[in-house]
């Protein structure tokens, strides 16, 4: 149960809601959407270099600090020299410009008579050049939610970054498919009231988004930042939310985070605390007779931070402790495993003895904090200097940094919050006019409340506001506005059978192609197959890659005698007359061989009835 008060607690929280587009690639021709195989792959090492005040970004001097080389693998048709950075980029899609003028349309926003593209610099590792294309499409909109209005700060076309593929020592290898491809971002003011109301307004962000039928659906293609600070505190982005249901607990963990870290601060001023530097020993030798596996003949580096003793144990939230925010940070800064301190459970490490020593040898009191950690001389006094100008950062209160979304509802350091040196003109790009005739011609889609009026008319109340809430509601709109089929069957094929077949066959049902979709229902429409056959069709389709037209057609034949022995069969195992599991049960065994109607007749035969 959430007990806070957030009006109390100063909280403000905003959105950067990311969706990939339906179209080429961004600055290429490009495909967005296909699978196949990295044929070459090219070895890349990044710099930051200074934006146009004369600045080098905080956010990318900490990647640099890290010596990462990169490694990107080719995809021959969704990637090509411009991914590379072999190739300046080439005229700006036309259609993602479109379709983010329309977006920006749909919020209220003003649109710019001219978008410029700049560059963002990102220097870890996720796009080759070094930078992220970006243009502001639309600025000052807004949308209702039920707790009132949401502004739109800004509305921008940018770049897809590049996928992490492995991490392995000292190098990070990222695939090229998925750079380039357009994404709408839209950002929000902190108007947002509660988590709840977090949640709320990317779930309605989103269905906007989808009603255009014009961006991608699936895992990865659409992100949520969320934006978090509290009185004395300091704006939070916390990256990566993929599960609108983790939006609320995000954002809550966040602002106890928050609240803990004050508290800390104020009890470090209590203790008379004072910033430092420590000094690092080497503590091998006292670890040289251990008898813990994990410090047994390793280099092992300590100190001692006066005044913190019992603070690295507090909790800052319901998941992590001030010692999982330190030891985090500095994993962030250096690579080592980990740190292990005093305020820990020695015992479970076996080092008792190891630690009363090094006191004496540090001269740590008891209001005094020792650390140690295990790696080569360098690594470690990195290390240790992260741990102590974390903890004397702890008296300026909450620091302003990006973090990683996490899967329990937490979120763990990455960087610090990038500044304004970050961004600079792109010089590879003309600047694009937007007529005034243009933007009036933009025809808007149709709303969401008409929308979800109309569908319940045509589908009832529940499959309405459930393909409502689908990634699947254009394809939906697309093949019942096409076909004579059904819309009721449509809309239960997308919300009842795909799910139930990707929880029980275990397939991505996002792999699956559209046309598959469309293929299956045009040929519903013809008579050509049943609708119980469906789901064979596209368990088939998913495991062999055969086409619709393929697969029916190497289906096998069976006669009406055929399916009154399996029938038979049935009833004498199952020792029942009861037609509808007469029926559930051959169905299995026939594999999609017959329709539902075919097996129901049979089994009436079988029956006498």
């Amino acid at each position: 149960m959430d007990n806070l008060d957030y009006p109390a607690l100063g909280f403000k929280c905003g959105l950067e809601i990311h969706r990939r587009l339906k179209t080429k690639k961004l600055f290429c021709n490009c495909e967005t959407e296909t699978e196949e195989t990295p044929k070459s792959e090219i070895k890349r090492k990044l710099r930051a270099v200074a934006g146009e005040l004369g600045e080098i970004d905080p956010a990318a001097l900490h990647e640099l600090g890290r010596g990462k080389e990169f490694v990107y693998k080719i995809y021959p048709k969704s990637s090509c020299l411009v991914e590379m950075d072999e190739e300046p980029p080439h005229s700006a899609n036309s259609d993602a410009l479109g379709i983010s003028l329309l977006v920006s349309k749909m919020f209220s926003a003003k649109i710019p008579d001219e978008v410029l593209f700049m560059r963002k610099t990102v220097i870890d590792g996720s796009n080759t050049s070094g930078f992220q294309r970006t243009a502001i499409v639309g600025l000052d909109g807004k949308f209702s939610t039920s707790q009132g209005f949401i502004g739109i700060t800004n509305i921008s076309l940018e770049e897809e970054s590049c996928q992490i593929l492995e991490t392995r020592d000292g190098e990070t290898v990222f695939g090229l498919n998925r750079l380039g491809i357009p994404l709408v971002e839209i950002g929000t003011a902190p108007d947002i009231k509660s988590p709840a109301h977090a949640k709320e307004t990317a779930e309605k962000i989103g269905m906007l988004l989808k009603s255009t039928g014009k961006v991608m659906r699936g895992i990865g293609t659409i992100r949520q930042d969320v934006n978090v600070s509290i009185k004395d505190g300091a704006r939070t982005e916390i990256k990566g939310a993929q599960d609108l249901k983790m939006i609320p607990e995000l954002v809550r963990q966040e602002v106890l985070r928050q609240l803990g870290l004050l508290k800390i601060k104020k009890e470090l001023e209590n203790r008379g605390f004072k910033r430092e530097e420590i000094k690092i020993i080497d503590a091998t030798s006292v670890f040289k007779n251990t008898a813990s596996n994990i410090l047994r003949g390793k280099e092992i580096y300590a100190a001692k931070i006066e005044k913190v003793s019992g603070l690295f144990k507090e909790k800052l939230n319901d998941f992590r402790t001030l010692g999982n925010e330190i030891a985090g940070y500095a994993r962030a800064k250096v690579k080592v495993k980990g740190i292990i301190h005093s305020d820990e459970d020695l015992a479970k490490y076996g080092i008792e003895k190891e630690f009363d020593e090094l006191r004496k040898i540090l001269g740590a009191k008891d209001a005094d904090l020792v650390a140690i950690v295990a790696a080569d001389k360098n690594m470690a006094e990195n290390a240790l200097n992260a741990v102590i100008n974390r903890v004397n950062a702890l008296l300026d209160g909450i620091p302003k940094e990006t973090r990683r979304a996490l899967q329990n509802g937490d979120s763990e350091f990455m960087r610090p919050l990038p500044g304004a040196a970050r961004m600079y003109p792109e010089t590879d790009v003309a600047p694009v006019e937007i007529p005034r005739a243009i933007i009036q011609k933009i025809n808007l889609p149709e709303t969401l409340d008409k929308k979800l009026a109309r569908l319940e008319k045509e589908i009832g109340k529940e499959l309405a506001s459930q393909i409502m809430a689908s990634d699947y509601l254009d394809i939906f709109e697309e093949i019942s506005g096409k076909y004579n089929v059904d819309k009721r069957d449509v809309a239960a094929f997308f919300t009842n059978t795909l799910p139930n077949l990707k929880v029980r066959e275990n397939i991505d049902a996002d792999k699956i192609n559209e046309n598959v979709f469309m293929e299956i229902f045009a040929l519903l429409q013809k008579g050509r197959i049943q609708k119980d056959k469906i789901p064979h069709i596209i368990l088939q389709n998913y495991r062999t890659g055969k086409s619709v037209s393929e697969i029916i057609a190497a289906a096998p034949k069976i006669s009406g005698k055929e399916i009154e022995d399996v029938v038979k069969a049935v009833i004498a195992r199952e020792k029942t007359d009861k037609i509808n599991v007469i029926i559930g049960e051959a169905m299995k065994e026939l594999k999609g061989k017959a329709s539902g109607k075919e097996i129901a007749e049979a089994v009436k035969k079988v029956l006498g009835k």
